[in-house]
Order: structure tokens, then C-alpha cells, then sequence
């Protein structure tokens, strides 16, 4: 039974426990301290046998306990696993035998502890020297320490909060390494070698089939044990040999796909108990897995075999198979069980581990990403009971239904693995037997009115590797957004993903972000245009552009150039240039910015064009700026005339909620990091523009962008103690329960409209276009993964609208006064705009 997932869920979502691996790639010894100066340090990977694995990808990095912060990463690409399975890593290799890596230096290469090591499926240049502790892409972890407190910052992200490992637990700590046993031990050093595990011998006599007799007969509800005591380490019958008897359910040791593409399985089978031998107890599992692909098996073959029980990422199963036999062929399989979410316990699941299982009701396709590796790189995805929201979206901060939301969806989350490991696979069986492809996409919201198959665990998530699914494609694509027809003003916002174009001239790439080819840069572009193109605004907001200031070259003229070749006559795009006398001049420092496109033909400009920054920010009772620009990104303020109606709006990139600001307690109330720093930009950016900034009076404002804010969080309550409102929470929003961003297996609003409350009696609908927070990556530009080129999911990618970026555009409709100038005074506005080509809009 996998009982510590019980805990390692509940204390961290996400987290990966000490032994978690996939591809059977864990850290299997480590040896931080020797006598005197430590010169004989090594950690050693093992594959669990395989051998030759490849290491591209994959970074090791070592944490400090005194600030949980690294101090050295590791970079492994171009490296494998030898023949046997084993890769280690040293400071001296004529001091370590077997080492396949020898870093500088020679001596102290491990601290001490209470330290970490840890192994990553990210690039090494995610780890600079300095970054605080992780569990994104986290494989494999060990805490360790000699004689030390435990540090809670690095166990409880790094294994779950499991009590960290002590190289000095026998008093031998100069002599002995720590290894992975069935639990962590420690013993004479082993590197690229078995480690030394107690051994157990095995049983010479496997017996007849039906034979119960024998002592070291088991049913499969023995050996996995009670669930009503959760919290157990492991079977009660660890490391014994045991005879099993039971029907094999599943078979994913390895073989062929349907495409003709070799797999990479689970390298085993589930065995199950006939029906007639399940025992009274609702608490015991009656299916167990089977670590054995050299024996060859077929779903419905009775087998009865001798094998040794283990615990592998805190699974119970069955290894190292000594003797087997088939009793008969063709049985029929036990029924499913029929499981429904969510769940009471997590010991629901856990008590159908390894056994057949299917849906009691119809699920909902609820993340792409979140729980497990994702669609694209090893074909999963979540299904719930429902969709869920992120529990500040809905719920005040610290409330007790935030914490009722995030605890809610533990029960409720079942991950769907395809049972193939290969990353980034050429071909994903889903949503149907045709595959993934640009065409038949899976999206978050999609209905699931079936699914059966075993139930597994994996990297602390429950996991179904289905025999038989559908999958209903309920909320689907749509070619536009939702406006309204009465309107006679359109404006969106969208954050446009990084888009850089490298020197501007087609060449130039890779750059800091953003694309890393031409190619890919010329995809992009293509998507970004599709989806403004099928807003058709009059006025676009932009995020997340490349801050290379407004020039012929400038990213924002390309976007600009690429927009207007797909527009009528007098349809098309200027930008808001607010250094109209020095094109290279950029919007503060940080490496992305906000920008403006308008329509000449329908709007004009009015007054200065304004950027909010740090100097010219209102400032706080003790004379500090409340915007700083050292974080958020400076915003762009600009008055507009339509048809004699003035109104302002402002675009805005607030500080995100990643790389922490130092902030007392910064992240403990569940508005992540840099809370302050974006409440004190909400109240700043207010306070600006109550003072009318580029010289028009006016009441009529609109503040849109992406506010890295859900919209119950601080930094949204600023704004609306302000007069704002959010405008997707209004009656003029076209769904209950807005969202625009996917994150974790929850769904929310990042970026926002809000209006003043003069200008929202001239809303008139309010859209997220959903078209790319429920799509996966793999439809969007990029072509790798982790700087590594994937060939397999070049075909993805479509010049079409879909995950053209991470967030939703905002669109927002209007029925301004006057507006409504027919066809023939819209075409007249429209020559009138574009003869003045030496006026003030020119300029801009």
C-alpha cells in the first residue's frame, strides 16, 4: 500500500516523496561526510536496472538547510546511466570507484547537512546558485543530516515531511554511506554497485497451482494490509518471498504500440485476486503490481508465482520474481470496481490500489499539467468530479473556505496515465483511438462518461492507466469570442507570451525569452495574429511583449506589420508610442513590457501618453513609491476620443507571483509571493489615475491587464475600494464563473477589466476567450522542451488561434454614446483618419 501519499498530499500538493522517480530514475546513495577533509564524496543515480538511460533533461541540484537554497546544480545532458543502471557523481574519482562524473572540487563537494540533494527534469540554468527550494519537476530527493534537526523547509517540499535521513545513524557516519533500501540505510560505501540491503533468501519451492498450504502462500489482501492504519511505513511483509496465485488485469511490460512506435512501460503487470478469494475486509486492496518484464504474460492468464515484496515510491509490490508459471489462460477478469468522485478518504483509493476500477459518474477533464508530468511528455491528464477554482478566485484570502476549496480537491482528483513513459511520445492516444493532433485537441473541461482500467499510484497522485476511456469534447473550441451585437466599441486585452523577435531582421534568435528559432518565432506570430484577428478590437491591450523599444525593428512594429496585412482598408493598427522622439527608448527595465494598438479609423488619441514607473508614483505615508517599477512593469496610460466620448485606459503587467520580493511571511496566506508588491502597485496605479495624468478630465476608466491577482486577493480589493469594477463578475459577463488561467489543477483569473463606474454603464458584455488556458503547451510555438529539441511534437503546432499564448483575452464590448454611425460615417471616419498622416496619431 502506498500509505505515505497519504501524508505527502496533505502536507504539500504537488510534493514528491524521498524515493519518487519516473523512468525508474532515483538517488539511490549518497555519501556526504568522511573523516577529515571530505575528499570520497559521491551521490549515485540508478535507473533500477535498465541501463544505458538517457540524463538529458535532467539537473542535480544541492540545497543548503541553513537558507534551503542552492549551492551547486549539476547539469546532465549528453550523460546516461551505464550498463548496469547506475550514474554517480563525485569530487575525486581517484578516490571513488565507478565515478562517471568527476566536479570541482575535490574535497567538500556535499555539505554536510541538515542538507539536500535533488534530481530534477528541468535544465540546470532553472537552478542559479541561490534558488529557493522546489518541487516543480522534482524526480527524486533525499533530506540528510549527521546528527542534526530536522530542516521542515526542505522535507517538507522535497519528501513530503518525511523525517530526514541520518548519515550517523549507526555511529559510523565516516565510514558509511546512506542507501536505498527498502528504506533508507546506511552501509559501506557502494557507488555504481548494489547497495547493501539485508538480504532475504527466497523459496526454493514454488508449489502446485491451487496449492494454499505452502507457509509462504499469501493472498494479495495479506501482503498490501489494512488501510484502516494509513500511516503503516509498509507491508507488513516487506522484503519476504511470497507465493501469489491471482489473474494478470494489466500488462504493460513493454511491446509495440498500435502506431509502431516501440513503448516504454511500467515494466510489469498487475496481478488480481479471482473474486472468490477477496477477503471480508473493504480495507485491503486485492490487487498488487508485478516489477517483472522477463516473464512473459497476457491480461486474463492465471499466474502463480515466487516473488519478493517491496516498497517502490512508497508502493508496495512484488520484484525480483524467482519462479513462475501459468495455471490457465483466458479468464474472465474481476469486475471493476466502481469508483466515484471525490472521494471520502484518501484511503478509498488507496484501498483500490492495483484493482480494477471504473467511473461511477460522468468526470470532467479538470488539468493538463498540474499533478502529474502533463499530456505532452508522458501522456496524462486529470479528471474530476467537477472543475475547480483557485480558492482566492472565489474566497477571501485565509478565509475558511479557501481552505475548504484547496483541501476539497485533493479528494477529487484522479490522474489518467497512458501507460507509455517516453517522453514527448510521437503519438498520445487521446482524446480518441485517432490521437492527439492540432485538430482533435484535449482541453480542460472535456467530459469523460467513461474510463476503466487499474488504479495506481504514482509520484503521490492516484492514477488510472486506462483499458477503455471516452472522452466527449463538451466545451469546445469556438472561432471568436463572445461580443455583443449592440456594441459599437470593442476593446481586449491579451497577454501575447513572450514575444520577441530576435534582432528584428529575422535572425537573432534564440533571445532571453520567448521563441528560439525563426521558425518558431514565425509560428508564433501567426497564432498571436489569428487570435487578434478573430477578436477584431478596436483597441488591444498588450503583455508581455519584448521590451525593445518602438522602432522599425521593435517587436511591437512587427506584431503591428504582421496584424495589419490580414486587415481591410482603414481596419488597420497603429501603436501608442509614448517616445515618439527617441524609438529606442524602453518602458522601464525589466525584460518584457505593456503595449497599445488602436484603430485610427474608429478612435482617436488625446492628451499625453503617460507610463506609471517609480518616479512619478504617488508614495506612501513614509515618502516611499507605492508603484515600483523594480518589479512591475511600468503601465501605459492613455486617453482616447470615440466619437466625442473620452474615456482612459491603462495596461498594466503587475509583478507575478513566482520569484519572491522578501516580504514578512511573504506566501503564507495563499496569495503567493510579492502580495504587498502588487497591493501597493493596485493602490498606487489608483491613486494615479484619479488625478486625470494625461491631462484629460475624465471619469470614464478602463484598467486592463494582467494583474498576476485572483480576484478575491488583496491587491484586487484595492481596485475595487477604489470605484472599480471587475468587470467579469458583473451581469454583463458572458459565464458564471470566469477564469483565464489554468494553474495546478486550478482555474482563475489573472487578467482582468476593470471599469470605473461612469464607464460600466456603457458595458455591455464582458468575454474570456478560452482559448488557451484549457489547451496544453503542446499546441502552442515551441518545438522543445527544457532547451531539448523534440521532434514528435513539431506537428502540433497551427497558425490558428489556439494556445497562442498561456492566459485568455478579455474582451470587452461597449455601446458608447453617439457611436453609431452606420456604415457609410464609419467609412467617412475612417478617410478622415487616415489623411491626416502628419497629425498627432501619426506620431504615435
Amino acid at each position: 500500500m502506498n500509505r505515505k501519499i497519504i501524508y505527502s498530499l496533505l502536507a504539500s500538493l504537488g510534493c514528491v516523496t524521498a524515493h519518487s522517480s519516473f523512468a525508474n530514475l532515483t538517488i539511490n546513495e549518497v555519501d556526504a561526510d568522511q573523516s577529515g577533509i571530505d575528499s570520497s564524496e559521491f551521490i549515485e543515480l540508478y535507473d533500477g536496472g535498465i541501463g544505458e538511460t538517457s540524463l538529458t533533461g535532467y539537473s542535480l541540484v544541492f540545497y543548503n538547510g541553513s537558507n534551503d537554497q542552492s549551492y551547486r546544480t549539476v547539469d546532465l545532458n549528453n550523460l546516461s546511466t551505464n550498463s548496469n543502471g547506475y550514474f554517480v557523481i563525485c569530487g575525486d574519482d581517484s578516490l571513488v570507484e565507478n565515478c562517471d562524473l568527476d566536479l570541482t572540487p575535490n574535497t567538500n563537494l556535499i555539505q554536510n547537512g541538515a542538507d539536500a540533494v535533488a534530481l530534477f527534469q528541468a535544465q540546470a540554468s532553472e537552478f542559479p546558485n541561490g534558488s529557493q527550494v522546489t518541487n516543480a519537476h522534482l524526480i527524486s530527493a533525499l533530506v540528510y543530516d549527521t546528527n542534526d534537526n530536522d530542516d521542515l523547509g526542505l522535507s517538507v517540499l522535497l519528501t513530503g515531511g518525511a523525517v530526514q535521513v541520518n548519515e550517523n545513524q549507526a555511529g559510523n557516519k565516516d565510514f558509511e554511506s546512506i542507501q536505498a533500501c527498502s528504506e533508507w540505510t546506511t552501509a559501506l560505501p557502494t557507488p555504481g554497485l548494489d547497495n547493501q540491503c539485508e538480504p532475504v533468501e527466497p523459496i526454493s519451492d514454488l508449489g502446485e497451482c491451487g496449492e494454499t498450504n505452502q507457509s509462504a502462500f499469501n493472498y494479495i489482501s495479506t501482503v498490501q494490509g489494512d488501510m484502516s492504519d494509513v500511516y503503516s511505513d509498509a507491508s507488513l511483509l516487506l522484503d519476504q518471498y511470497v507465493i501469489i496465485e491471482a489473474i494478470v488485469t494489466t500488462d504493460l511490460q513493454g511491446g509495440p504500440l498500435a502506431n509502431g512506435d516501440t513503448s516504454y512501460q511500467y515494466s510489469g503487470y498487475w496481478l488480481q485476486e479471482e473474486i472468490a478469494d477477496y477477503d471480508d475486509n473493504d480495507n485491503t486492496s486485492e490487487g498488487v503490481f508485478v516489477y517483472d518484464f522477463s516473464n512473459d504474460v497476457n491480461v486474463g492468464d492465471k499466474v502463480r508465482l515466487l516473488a519478493q515484496v517491496a516498497e517502490f515510491n512508497q508502493v508496495t509490490q512484488l520484484k525480483s520474481v524467482q519462479e513462475m508459471k501459468v495455471c490457465s489462460q483466458n479468464n474472465h477478469l474481476p469486475d471493476a470496481i466502481s469508483l466515484s468522485l471525490p472521494v471520502n478518504s484518501l484511503t478509498d483509493f488507496e484501498a483500490l490500489e492495483g484493482m480494477l476500477v471504473s467511473n461511477a459518474q460522468h468526470l470532467v477533464i479538470s488539468d493538463l499539467y498540474g499533478t502529474g508530468y502533463g499530456l505532452g511528455n508522458y501522456g496524462q491528464f486529470v479528471v474530476s468530479s467537477k472543475l475547480h477554482f483557485q480558492p482566492t478566485e472565489i474566497a477571501l484570502p485565509m478565509s475558511e473556505e479557501a481552505q475548504a476549496i484547496s483541501e476539497a480537491r485533493l479528494l477529487d482528483v484522479l490522474l489518467i496515465d497512458d501507460g507509455v513513459s517516453k517522453s514527448y511520445p510521437s503519438f498520445i492516444p487521446f482524446p480518441d483511438s485517432s490521437g492527439l493532433s492540432a485538430d482533435n485537441p484535449m482541453r480542460i473541461g472535456y467530459t469523460v462518461p467513461q474510463v476503466a482500467g487499474v488504479l495506481h499510484a504514482y509520484r503521490n497522485n492516484y492514477t488510472l492507466v486506462p483499458s477503455a476511456i471516452t472522452i466527449d469534447p463538451t466545451h469546445a473550441r469556438t472561432l471568436e469570442p463572445v461580443k455583443d451585437t449592440n456594441a459599437n466599441l470593442i476593446i481586449a486585452g491579451m497577454n501575447v507570451l513572450n514575444y520577441f523577435n530576435g534582432d528584428g531582421l529575422g535572425g537573432g534568435f534564440p533571445t532571453a525569452r520567448g521563441a528560439r528559432t525563426a521558425e518558431a518565432f514565425d509560428m508564433q506570430s501567426k497564432k498571436i495574429v489569428a487570435a487578434l484577428q478573430a477578436i477584431d478590437a478596436d483597441i488591444i491591450g498588450l503583455m508581455e511583449l519584448e521590451n525593445d523599444g518602438f522602432s522599425s525593428n521593435s517587436a511591437i512594429q512587427n506584431l503591428m506589420s504582421e496584424l495589419n496585412q490580414v486587415q481591410r482598408a482603414g481596419n488597420e493598427y497603429r501603436f501608442v508610442n509614448p517616445f515618439p522622439d527617441e524609438p529606442g527608448k524602453l518602458m522601464g527595465t525589466d525584460a518584457i513590457t505593456v503595449g497599445l494598438l488602436y484603430r485610427p479609423g474608429k478612435v482617436s488619441l488625446m492628451g499625453e501618453t503617460v507610463i506609471l514607473n517609480s518616479v512619478n508614483s504617488p508614495l506612501d505615508d513614509d515618502g516611499e513609491p507605492l508603484f515600483d517599477d523594480s518589479k512591475n512593469r511600468p503601465s501605459l496610460i492613455q486617453t482616447f476620443n470615440f466619437d466625442h466620448q473620452k474615456f482612459t485606459l491603462s495596461v498594466n503587467h503587475l509583478k507575478s507571483k513566482g520569484s519572491r520580493c522578501g516580504e514578512v511571511n511573504e506566501g503564507s496566506d495563499g496569495q503567493a509571493s510579492c502580495n504587498i508588491m502588487r497591493t501597493r502597485a493596485a493602490e498606487g496605479l489608483s491613486q494615479f489615475l484619479a488625478t486625470n495624468p494625461t491631462g484629460i478630465k475624465t471619469k470614464e476608466i478602463m484598467i486592463l491587464g494582467d494583474l498576476n491577482a485572483y480576484s478575491k486577493e488583496d491587491p484586487m480589493q484595492t481596485f475595487y475600494s477604489h470605484g472599480f469594477a471587475n468587470l467579469k463578475y458583473t451581469d454583463k459577463a458572458t459565464e458564471a464563473q470566469p477564469y483565464s488561467y489554468s494553474f495546478s489543477g486550478f482555474l482563475g483569473s489573472l487578467d482582468h477589466a476593470l471599469a470605473s463606474e461612469s464607464l460600466l454603464e456603457h458595458v455591455v458584455s464582458v468575454d474570456a476567450w478560452h482559448i488557451n488556458s484549457v489547451e496544453d503547451s503542446l499546441m502552442d510555438y515551441q518545438t522543445e522542451e527544457n532547451g531539448q529539441n523534440y521532434d514528435s511534437i513539431d506537428h502540433y503546432a497551427e497558425p490558428d488561434a489556439y494556445r497562442s499564448s498561456d492566459h485568455d483575452p478579455i474582451v470587452v464590448s461597449l455601446d458608447m454614446p453617439g457611436g453609431h454611425l452606420g456604415f457609410f460615417g464609419l467609412a467617412l471616419l475612417s478617410a478622415l483618419a487616415f489623411s491626416r498622416k502628419t497629425s498627432m496619431e501619426d506620431a504615435r
